[in-house]
């Protein structure tokens, strides 16, 4: 069923919340209700990878001081931030930008636009065209989705948490997720409790990894289940929450019976309550602007009653905690609950003022600090300028107190605002605090109402231009080592913290003249942004008149190939070191493999869809801050008839020298023997079977990518690029404890900690930096590390043997920087 678009811009761009919760049918109207999600399909497009493009014109207005590629640094950034959740297996990739209006792509992406919204609307996310239900699927393939942003940015600056969470917020809504209530990304702005630097929350991870859940998501988290009832009668769409005292709150709505499930929890102790959606304020469709769930026909389901918010077993007051462990669901948490007739308590929100400008979620210091007190706003808080008769605030698990004289009217706006202070237990540490609020029998529970910091926020004083490669000096004060400096969107590289308490960092590269938004952000969720606007940064004004335009070695490709392309681009100034990205306006092309070749060019696998024939592709560079492009870079042509193309099998990594290799071979109305070349070069074909092609890699191969090419019947395939690996790194050593070898007579032994010595990494790895990125699973069980120290061409990491391996000779894989180590069998035993 479609939805009038806007009744969905009203439940997506509102201003209340609800529980973690997905876009929902069912197969009846009776149990059991098994939901059915709309979704991106991830097997229906490459490396479980969905586009995103962003519209070429861009907002009609800025604020002053922005830039369009200040902009589209900070939607990046959005994106990075859900395709950076380590249980989901969804990712996403900037395509480039496009120009809106085109014709709508076959394959499945996103498309980021700008258009004029109502007053106090900022932003929308929505589904625009959906698949069908396949038999056994379990749910709507999401073919097509949109982030709208507003048009007019004047006052609504990239650099600003506002924007930057707005759109987290609507690339969530785009992927699958409706509002929340725990205070998470998925919170629009009166509850959400998050900052640019922590900008979503466990409940926001848990929602999106339900939908695109990694192999072992349900193996490292457990689940809670149960029901919400008033007398016999379940009660649909009411939310659930675990709550951590000092930790996570993840949450779920009921189905039509009242049934719930709650998947994602990290290992610990939850208190569980139970809360009705809130009533729907003027001008909203539907209680806490959700959009419910759908019979096959397309008709929605009820909404349940109002009833008084609960913790479990059957009290306002939490007192009984459920243990949740890996792996495990927690059966039969029930709630009984009574109706009421009228909304409680509810949208509450909370700030706090380090400086002069409102600091939300508030963020309190554990020591002695000026203005140390968060100010408090929400339906039920307030009553003749006073705080409403009865009510009680109190911190759960007692991280803190309201002393006598803590809750009070804030003088500046008292008829809206209640001022409240706190007394924080000794020794105290940072992290989420979350609040009760109680009056008479009402309950209303916000998760992350509070941070509470050990050190007051960044600030930055000066940058001071250095002469070393392009580096310049960070002053200022509450810096650390873990201090990290973003230009607009992008982290600058962090080179040092030196003895004057200055930060050495490497401004990603901007074309000549770009004014760039500077702020420092410290890993417990403050940055400069608390005191200060940003520190703007000039790049240096000089350009380059000679330098030519961009250029592609081909001006076509024909529909339904994939082809290794030229791309010459002198304005960046490539250096093998350069980081740059190359996309198209349209998902139906996409860049599938970049290499920066020798002479400084960029070479690029590019995939074009079957659909794709008679478009005009604009191609669009981005090295930093830089955005070049090249409009009607390609044209795409029919798909010929007769056609050879070449691929490696899925998950190969490219060739070995001297040893033999695959390709996955289809040509249409051609025979014969295929005959292959590397770089122009003939290889010895082993056998060709059954549309694969077995070859031998030459042993002087050197690494690097190489144009592969495949010939039969005297037609020739279009070239395709491919990687040659340098010589594999190997496993040295396995220890356990201080000193012990790991193997047959002396095997590991879950809970205890492994040091690993990795030699033989490639130049690549070893200039990685000083933690090289590197995946680790044992017995296809994903590990994390405790300690990664790089020895040169070795790198030394310590990691904890999980309790839930099984025993046995368990396979060790890891990989360093995206190259894969030759993995061993590791011996692992029980503890008798």
């Amino acid at each position: 069923m479609r939805l009038r678009r806007s009744l969905v811009l009203l439940l997506l761009a509102s201003s209340l919340a609800s529980g973690y919760y997905h876009f929902v049918r069912f197969q009846g109207r009776t149990a059991p209700f098994l939901p059915i999600v709309e979704k991106f399909d991830l097997a229906a497009v490459a490396e479980k990878t969905i586009t995103y493009q962003i519209a070429e014109n861009g907002p009609v207005v800025l604020a002053a001081g922005d830039s369009f590629p200040a902009l589209v640094s900070q939607i990046r950034a959005a994106a990075r931030v859900w395709s950076e959740v380590e249980t989901s297996e969804l990712r996403l990739r900037f395509g480039g930008l496009f120009s809106p209006g085109q014709p709508v792509p076959a394959t499945p992406g996103i498309d980021v636009v700008f258009e004029e919204l109502p007053p106090g609307v900022n932003g929308y996310g929505a589904v625009t065209v959906r698949g069908d239900l396949s038999p056994g699927s379990g749910f709507v393939p999401i073919l097509r989705s949109q982030v709208v942003l507003n048009r007019d940015l004047a006052n609504r600056p990239s650099w600003g948490s506002a924007f930057f969470l707005t759109a987290v917020h609507e690339f969530g809504h785009a992927l699958g997720l409706q509002h929340s209530f725990t205070s998470g990304a998925m919170a629009t702005e009166i509850t959400r409790g998050t900052t640019k630097i922590r900008p979503i929350t466990p409940d926001d991870v848990a929602g999106l990894s339900v939908l695109y859940p990694t192999p072992t998501f349900r193996q490292q988290l457990g689940s809670l289940t149960g029901r919400v009832t008033i007398g016999n009668d379940g009660v649909p769409m009411a939310s659930v929450v675990a709550i951590a005292p000092r930790g996570a709150a993840i949450s779920a709505l009921t189905n039509p019976d009242g049934t719930y499930r709650i998947d994602g929890l990290p290992a610990g102790q939850y208190f569980i309550y139970a809360h009705p959606l809130p009533g729907a304020l003027q001008g909203e469709p539907t209680p806490g602007n959700i959009l419910p769930p759908l019979d096959p026909n397309g008709r929605a389901f009820d909404f349940g009653p109002n009833f008084d918010t609960i913790f479990f077993p059957s009290s306002r007051i939490p007192f009984a905690t459920v243990p949740v462990a890996p792996g495990q669901t927690a059966e039969n948490v029930n709630f009984f609950v009574n109706r009421r007739s009228t909304p409680g308590i509810h949208s509450v929100q909370t700030y706090s003022f380090p400086a002069q400008t409102a600091v939300k979620p508030a963020h309190l210091y554990s020591f002695d600090a000026p203005r140390n007190f968060l100010v408090a706003s929400g339906v039920g808080l307030v009553q003749n300028n006073q705080p409403a008769p009865g009510l009680q605030i109190t911190p759960l698990g007692g991280f803190a107190t309201v002393p006598p004289n803590g809750l009070r009217p804030y003088a500046p706006a008292p008829g809206s605002f209640l001022e409240l202070s706190f007394q924080f237990a000794p020794f105290v540490q940072e992290g989420p605090g979350h609040l009760l609020f109680t009056r008479g029998n009402d309950l209303y529970v916000l998760p992350n109402a509070l941070r509470i910091a050990e050190r007051p926020a960044p600030q930055i004083s000066a940058i001071v231009t250095s002469t070393e490669d392009g580096a310049v000096l960070v002053a200022g004060q509450n810096f650390s080592a873990d201090t990290r400096i973003h230009f607009d969107g992008i982290a600058a590289a962090h080179r040092a913290l030196d003895d004057q308490g200055r930060l050495i960092v490497v401004p990603p590269p901007a074309l000549p003249g770009h004014r760039s938004s500077v702020t420092a952000f410290n890993p417990d969720g403050q940055s400069s942004l608390f005191v200060q606007s940003p520190f703007e940064f000039l790049y240096d004004t000089a350009a380059d008149s000679t330098a030519t335009p961009i250029s592609l070695s081909t001006p076509t490709l024909p529909a339904g190939t994939e082809s290794l392309i030229e791309i010459n681009a002198p304005q960046l100034g490539i250096t093998p070191d350069s980081v740059v990205q190359a996309g198209f306006s349209t998902s139906d092309l996409q860049v599938r493999r970049l290499w920066i070749a020798p002479n400084g060019r960029l070479l690029a696998n590019v995939w074009v869809s079957p659909a794709a024939a008679g478009i005009y592709a604009t191609l669009t560079l981005s090295q930093g801050l830089r955005l070049l492009s090249l409009p009607n870079a390609l044209q795409i042509t029919a798909s010929p008839a007769r056609l050879i193309q070449a691929s490696l099998p899925a998950g190969s990594p490219g060739l070995l020298p001297g040893s033999s290799a695959q390709l996955l071979v289809q040509s249409s109305q051609l025979a014969g023997t295929p005959a292959v070349t590397l770089n122009g070069q003939p290889v010895n074909v082993i056998s060709y079977e059954g549309g694969i092609l077995t070859f031998a890699v030459p042993a002087n191969l050197p690494a690097g990518p190489v144009s592969l090419r495949v010939g039969i019947g005297g037609e020739l395939g279009l070239p395709l690029g491919v990687q040659v690996l340098p010589p594999p790194a190997f496993i040295t050593s396995v220890v356990a404890g201080t000193n012990q070898s790991v193997n047959e007579a002396r095997p590991a032994r879950p809970g205890e900690i492994l040091t690993v010595l990795i030699s033989g990494l490639p130049d690549a790895v070893s200039a990685a930096g000083s933690t090289p990125r590197l995946t680790l699973s044992v017995g296809g069980l994903e590990h994390r590390t405790i300690s990664v120290t790089p020895l040169g061409s070795a790198v030394q990491f310590q990691f904890i043997l999980l309790n839930t391996v099984p025993t046995g000779n368990l396979p060790l894989a890891i990989t360093i920087e995206g190259f894969a180590v030759t993995g061993i069998s590791l011996p692992v035993r029980g503890l008798n």
